[in-house]
């Protein structure tokens, strides 16, 4: 019982041990790049890709425009991640008072960047370069250039900031009951912040070409466009009117969260909507960042480790943070090397058939004649097989000769001879007293 106690115990240890890293090792990171530009709302999201993955903030890593998103098991082709930006500035700055210097009535350009302009009303074409701190009567009219940006300041309560390429006139008037403010947008979009006076009503409206879009007390954007007017609501509430009065509809928000929207002519196709959102959410995310010039400095400084004071610190806690969204693209891993196409093996057709002609017969080499044997040549003396016949001697033939006798008859000798170079005859083979019978 003590060893089986043992081995559980042992075993439960090391699953501890190695399970986590078990774990870490399943997860796979998959990295991903941003498909465009678009900041998307999500609630258009869901409704026009109800199975969208939408990834949240802290579940990835970004380094440059890669995407690496964190412990995922399936490799969607698309995601979306969420990311939190920050919302416009306020115009107060972070270490001024509550007063701004401006008169209750007054109207004043404020943080102008880039190319800014104002006409009179009394001059209304004639537009001259906007500086800090100008006051502008009623009726004026403020213009952007593709880099401009500007802010207008009614009495130190209300501010209406406009992003580049926006045209708007302005007017205020202001009675010890209520402040009435007007901003007539033909063009672009402005940031508007309502604020609260004591003792004080507010009737603060946005005036484009397709409605008007009426607050009390609340943080929004309107955008005027050729064909349609978003508005975009931060926090409060908005009543968007068409331009005959009728009541498109009413947005409100606690402050927390997503933007939300109103928008008028009102899109049933959830694709267009989604893409009518992106656009001016887009445009509101890409100007910010220029606009939020003190967040942007305090921002530095607690990078540098630098302390911030009270003060700063409240400023930086107004700053509202908008989530929004961005399209991500699975990176692909490299495809393995295709190998080349085989070369198609070349058709043999048969050769044509040679004619050989028959040739003539070769005429047979000449024999020359044998060439007789110099006994004087240095050439090999070709050897000589020849057989000879003996006849046995008498007596008398073996005394000596005397002077009267004739010599013995010459015997003839048949012999075979060969050469290379030919035949020729033996020469003849005498026999003599030194001969002996064999």
């Amino acid at each position: 019982m003590q060893q089986v106690t043992r081995f559980i115990f042992a075993f439960s240890l090391i699953i501890s041990l190695i399970g986590p890293a078990l774990t870490k090792a399943s997860a796979k990171d998959i990295e991903y790049k941003r498909t465009d530009t678009n900041f998307y709302w999500k609630g258009d999201v869901l409704k026009a890709e109800p199975a969208a993955v939408i990834i949240p903030a802290g579940n990835y890593i970004q380094k440059g425009d890669t995407y690496t998103i964190l412990g995922r098991q399936k490799a969607s082709k698309e995601v979306y991640i969420q990311v939190v930006n920050d919302w416009v500035e306020p115009i107060t700055p972070p270490d001024m008072p509550a007063s701004l210097g401006v008169a209750p009535d007054a109207m004043q350009i404020r943080e102008p960047q880039g190319d800014v302009q104002v006409a009179l009303p009394s001059a209304p074409a004639d537009f001259t370069k906007a500086t800090e701190g100008m006051t502008i009567p009623n009726g004026a009219v403020i213009k952007t250039g593709a880099d401009g940006t500007a802010a207008v300041l009614f009495g130190g309560v209300n501010s209406a900031r406009l992003i580049p390429n926006s045209q708007a006139a302005v007017q205020q008037t202001v009675t010890p009951q209520l402040r009435s403010t007007e901003v007539d947008l033909t063009a672009g979009a402005v940031f508007s912040k309502v604020g609260l006076r004591p003792g004080e009503k507010q009737d603060y409206q946005v005036h484009t070409p397709f409605g008007v879009a009426a607050a009390k007390g609340t943080d929004f954007v309107s955008v005027a466009l050729p064909a349609r007017t978003d508005v975009w609501i931060a926090q409060g509430i908005v009543q968007l009117n068409q331009p005959d009065g009728k009541v498109v509809g009413t947005v409100s928000s606690e402050g927390a969260g997503p933007l939300k929207i109103i928008r008028y002519p009102v899109m049933t196709d959830v694709h267009q909507a989604m893409m009518a959102s992106a656009e001016t959410m887009t445009a509101a995310m890409n100007v910010i960042p220029m606009i939020n010039m003190k967040v942007k400095a305090l921002h530095d400084q607690m990078a540098k480790g630098m302390t911030m004071s009270p003060r700063q610190k409240e400023y930086l806690s107004r700053i509202k943070k908008v989530p929004c969204l961005i399209k991500l693209a699975l990176v692909e891993p490299p495809a393995p090397p295709t190998p080349p196409p085989l070369a198609p093996k070349p058709k043999l057709t048969p050769a044509p058939p040679v004619k050989v002609k028959a040739k003539a017969p070769a005429p047979a080499p000449e024999v020359k004649p044998a060439v007789p044997v110099d006994s004087t040549s240095t050439a090999p003396i070709p050897s000589i097989k020849a057989t000879v016949t003996m006849t046995p001697r008498t007596d008398d033939t073996m005394s000596a000769p005397s002077a009267s006798t004739a010599p013995p008859k010459k015997k003839k000798i048949k012999s075979t001879a060969s050469s290379d170079e030919g035949t020729s005859a033996p020469a003849p083979i005498s026999t003599g007293p030194n001969d002996t019978t064999p």
